[in-house]
């Protein structure tokens, strides 16, 4: 019986190749339902080049004159490394560079098929290709070493991954020379090849699954932050304050740190707003005072807890700095003027101010402030009110603006 021996060469290639189609299909299955089809064309762009990139470098003779299938699959394969920069690029809400990937591989494969075609110097069609595919790689690693801090786990680990990658492709470039092929330009040793198609294979898995995880990542974070922001003025909502009175309670002393301080505010008589002129007026008032609130205080320190009810999460030097800036809150609301179409209206708020102490930690703040915000309403509305004191901040008169029902509730209380 005739054994036939495979030839190993073409095994290790076959192989790399056919994990370049598993990595397709897995790509396509994975992300088929979450909604981005652009971000998920983008990630397959890279595996789905390494297919005929593979099948050219294993058979160049497909194409009837091997010199053009190895010119092409080459070609093919500096595709796949500036696809992984793109693919790195819109996975992080970037625009592609696709004409950046196109021009310097057309332009190597040119030079390849021209000058580097004497065979008298192999090492011109080789440096090419290493200088593209380390290139790539770290242009890759700078999409993410440009993110800010406090990134998805996968993120980072892709940072560091590429920058693996591409120190090593950059760093054998001038070895090129010295080494085997397909490392280099001597001739091909089993060992080389084996070393080249495992650094490829394993790169590619590692991208695929990590800009996988990333994608997902990134879906579970937008999620998060749907669920912690009031959908109407954009600022955090309930969950999103308690979250970050949680924070405040579990992050460590510091010895420079001031005290924080919690602002809770109310629009004045919002129900007889609502009822005279409608709720999308109601709306619109609702979200000026979250304008007005972010505008002096910043944006994520402004929380909706429900209706027309607020708090601010801010530090202060002292109370009365404290006090200081609630009431500026509470005047600059009053100073806006609220518009639809031709009804032109101003409100008022009442704002209950609370300062951290030794015996008060964030979370009793939201307590004492709002028992100082209604204080502030039972004495009569657009004031300011310190926890702990029925001493109001000087009242602004607004009221010649309000509606005639509801000024007569305001001077009636």
């Amino acid at each position: 019986m005739k054994v036939i021996v495979p030839d190993i060469h073409l095994t290790i290639a076959a192989c790399s190749t056919a994990l370049a189609v598993i990595m397709c299909v897995v790509i396509l299955l994975s992300s088929a339902n979450d909604g981005a089809r652009r971000e998920r064309w983008w990630l397959f762009f890279p595996f789905g080049i390494a297919v005929p990139a593979g099948v050219l470098l294993t058979w160049p003779e497909l194409l009837g004159k091997p010199f053009w299938g190895l010119q092409l699959g080459w070609f093919a394969l500096t595709l796949v490394y500036g696809g992984v920069w793109n693919a790195a690029r819109v996975s992080l809400g970037r625009a592609p560079r696709l004409l950046a990937v196109l021009l310097p591989c057309s332009a190597a494969l040119l030079f390849n098929a021209t000058v580097g075609a004497d065979t008298a110097w192999p090492e011109m069609r080789m440096l090419p290709r290493i200088a593209l595919f380390g290139l790539f790689n770290a242009l890759a690693a700078r999409e993410f070493w440009r993110l800010p801090e406090h990134q998805p786990p996968s993120a980072m680990t892709l940072r560091w991954i590429l920058t693996a990658f591409a120190v090593i492709d950059l760093g054998r470039t001038p070895l090129a020379p010295l080494l085997p092929g397909p490392l280099g330009v001597d001739p091909t040793q089993l060992w080389s090849l084996a070393l080249f198609n495992f650094a490829l294979v394993l790169e590619g898995l590692l991208l695929g699954v990590f800009l996988t995880a990333l994608r997902r990542e990134q879906v579970a974070a937008r999620h998060l932050r749907l669920a912690m922001v009031d959908p109407l003025t954009g600022v955090g909502n309930r969950r999103a304050l308690d979250a970050a009175i949680a924070q405040l309670e579990e992050a460590p002393p510091t010895k420079d740190a001031r005290p924080v301080a919690i602002a809770m505010f109310d629009i004045d008589c919002f129900k007889l707003v609502n009822d005279e002129l409608g709720h999308p007026f109601g709306d619109l008032v609702i979200a000026g005072a979250a304008h007005v609130a972010q505008e002096l205080f910043g944006p994520g320190q402004v929380y909706r807890t429900g209706g027309e009810e607020f708090a601010v999460v801010f530090r202060a030097a002292t109370m009365s700095d404290a006090l200081r800036r609630a009431d500026r809150l509470r005047k600059a609301f009053a100073d806006r003027s609220h518009r639809e179409g031709s009804t032109v209206r101003r409100c008022t708020i009442s704002v209950g101010v609370a300062l951290t102490g030794p015996d008060r930690g964030p979370r009793a703040l939201l307590a004492c402030a709002d028992e100082a915000l209604y204080t502030a309403k039972r004495g009569g509305r657009n004031r300011t009110i310190i926890a702990g004191s029925l001493l109001p901040v000087a009242i602004t008169p607004v009221l010649r603006d309000y509606p005639r029902a509801v000024r007569r509730v305001s001077l009636g209380d």
